[in-house]
């Protein structure tokens, strides 16, 4: 069984390593101030795919590799259905990934490397930096885009996005699915290996006044799920904080973190609240 990965070539000391191995995807990323890497002026990130016989091999020698000049903050990992592996500079941990404990075993020794919890693969092995990236593009394909296909329904009633996209060799799928129109109610998922889910959020929203529910929809609730991501004062599982546009007022407000949180969305119109919605959701084991 493959595993598959990514590895930053400027977190290596030597990168001939790489051309040993099968190259699955090539992306080079600019730096930016927040990445706190002013050594650098790019990321080159490999998606790479190793055999399972030699797993051990390449996962040993590339933890001699990684550059530990700068600072402790790097990694790199690698996976298939079973076994999860991340290579720390001189510690290879192999992660049973039904195993809890291994991954708290892994984050913890990280952690005291100096690396933030969130950007460490977690037990359902899921980085929340991956999640959201995934999630706004997805939104940004779905229902937000009134250009979007709807899919077949899924259960009795039910209207259906769904968008895929194949990320670190694996594929990611997004699948969105509701009830009603002026009272409705649904859920999205997120799925790992196209089947696995790992992440999930349920709604329910009222149109208050129901005479405004399509002129709303179309003027300020779709354009306002389209800026997802755009507002880093608020969690992307909705819309920005605040939006107007041709006198509707968009507001959305977030407790907790994108692995537990809940929300509500607001739209007011001429000063008056027209429709509300709450939500819930986060990581799924």
């Amino acid at each position: 069984m493959k595993y598959n990965g990514v590895i930053i070539e400027e977190s290596l000391i030597d990168t001939k390593i790489i051309e040993e191995l099968n190259i699955l995807q090539r992306e080079i990323e600019e730096i930016n101030k927040e990445d706190k890497t002013p050594w650098l002026t790019k990321w080159t990130m490999d998606t790479v795919e190793i055999d399972e016989r030699q797993i051990d091999e390449y996962t040993s020698r590339l933890s001699t590799l990684i550059d530990t000049k700068h600072c402790n903050a790097w990694y790199c990992d690698f996976r298939n259905n079973k076994y999860h592996y991340v290579v720390f500079a001189n510690k290879v941990f192999k992660l049973d990934r039904n195993k809890k404990q291994d991954y708290i075993d892994m984050q913890e020794y990280a952690i005291k490397l100096g690396l933030p919890k969130h950007q460490l693969p977690n037990f359902n092995d899921l980085p929340a930096s991956l999640l959201t990236g995934f999630l706004i593009y997805a939104k940004k394909q779905t229902y937000a885009n009134s250009n979007a296909p709807k899919l077949n329904s899924s259960r009795l009633g039910s209207n259906d996005y769904q968008f895929e996209e194949e990320i670190e060799g694996e594929i990611m799928t997004y699948h969105d699915t509701y009830f009603g129109g002026t009272k409705f109610m649904g859920e999205e998922v997120v799925y790992r290996h196209g089947n696995i889910p790992k992440w999930g959020m349920n709604y329910y929203g009222v149109t208050i006044d129901e005479s405004l529910s399509e002129e709303a929809m179309d003027k300020i609730l779709r354009p306002a799920l389209m800026k997802v991501g755009e507002d880093n004062t608020v969690l992307p599982v909705r819309g920005p904080s605040k939006f107007e546009n041709e006198g509707y007022i968009y507001t959305f407000k977030a407790n907790g973190t994108i692995e537990n949180f809940d929300g509500i969305e607001e739209i007011y119109k001429d000063g008056n609240l027209i429709y509300r919605l709450n939500c819930h959701g986060g990581m799924i084991e």
